[in-house]
């Protein structure tokens, strides 16, 4: 009896080993490269402006630093981005991170990351519509539009019934994923106003679709403000503008300005450019929210060094970042908003 018992025991300990042996084997296959410790890094950064190349070869060269061997591509359009992060992945990385010309673009491409278990880790832009993102690094995103709506709701003293203002709206590219998320956080707190009165958006142009600026283009929302201002908004006077950022608050100024206007309304606006800085020191523009680049790099570089280690990196959401397919999880950084009470941190 004991002889059988033992056998037994043995025979429920070799199951148990097994299952343990492929259970690590999946969690391996799913938060790991091909290769744990390969030290080939890849990054394919959009470049669409100089801080997206002050970024990218930061990180290059802190990553460099530690001992990464990295291969730092520039896009200036999603098909060139395609090309690149082929080639990239050709030469199997132990991670791939991407700032994305058009997060909508890169599904087939990564395909074969996910087929190679290349972890992929998505900058700042959330990569759209496949489940071959493995993290996403960014800043709160919605976080950035609820702040750009609570300024406006509190510089106006909306809650205390101040009104009516009249506002125009503005969002983002339609394609980045991140414009959504500012404009539907900013119109969660400004709609119940607009509902009730206190703001009068006279273009009726409240929705997304109607207010996007088409490749974050500052032209091309000086063109959409030239056109209300000759149409809805001619000889009414506004005190109020929802920028998404400070790309779209420059060219918004431009219309203005041309279109007669001295004082310019409360215009909101994020990535404390330069000239959004010298803007609001001159009254010009009332806010914008900072997002310091050297923490999401740093933030960047410890989820890399995770990654390619065969770890779990920080994560503080696993329930805001859905691409269509799946949920990604997500570090988000926090901003800071500011106006020329606080200009100033930034120098």
């Amino acid at each position: 009896m004991k002889m059988r018992d033992n056998k037994n025991l043995k025979m429920i300990i070799a199951v148990l080993c097994t299952a343990l042996g492929l259970l690590a084997a999946v969690l391996s296959a799913g938060c790991g490269s091909q290769e744990a410790g390969n030290k080939k890094v890849a990054v394919a950064f959009a470049n669409s402006s100089s801080s997206w190349q002050k970024n990218g070869n930061t990180m290059k060269e802190l990553l460099e630093k530690e001992g990464f061997a990295v291969d730092l591509q520039f896009a200036d359009t999603a098909e060139q981005q395609v090309e690149q992060i082929k080639a990239q992945l050709e030469q199997q990385p132990g991670c791939l991170v991407i700032g994305a010309v058009n997060g909508e673009k890169l599904a087939d491409v990564l395909q074969y990351a996910k087929e190679h278990r290349i972890p992929v880790i998505a900058y700042d832009r959330l990569i759209m519509g496949t489940d071959a993102v493995s993290y996403y690094a960014s800043y709160d995103n919605e976080g950035v539009g609820e702040a750009m709506g609570e300024y406006i709701e509190a510089r106006l003293d909306l809650k205390n019934g101040a009104g009516p203002f009249n506002m125009e709206v503005f969002a983002g590219d339609k394609a980045d994923n991140n414009a959504h998320l500012y404009f539907g956080e900013a119109m969660k707190v400004l709609k119940p106003y607009i509902d009730n009165g206190q703001l009068v958006v006279p273009s009726g142009e409240t929705s997304f679709d109607q207010a996007v600026t088409q490749g974050w283009n500052p032209d091309n929302a000086q063109k959409r403000m030239e056109r209300l201002l000759q149409g809805a908004d001619a000889g009414v006077h506004l005190d109020v503008i929802l920028s998404p950022n400070d790309g779209v608050a420059g060219g918004v100024r431009k219309a203005l300005t041309a279109g007669g206007y001295d004082q310019m309304p409360l215009i909101t606006g994020q990535d404390a450019e330069e000239q959004a800085i010298e803007a609001i020191r001159a009254g010009q523009q009332a806010m914008t929210t900072y997002k310091d680049p050297a923490i999401l790099v740093a933030k960047s570089i410890r989820m890399i060094k995770a990654v390619v280690e065969g770890t779990q990196p920080d994560i503080n959401n696993v329930t805001t970042y859905n691409n269509g397919v799946i949920t990604v999880p997500a570090y988000l950084c926090t901003p800071l908003v500011l106006d020329a009470g606080n200009i100033d941190v930034v120098k």
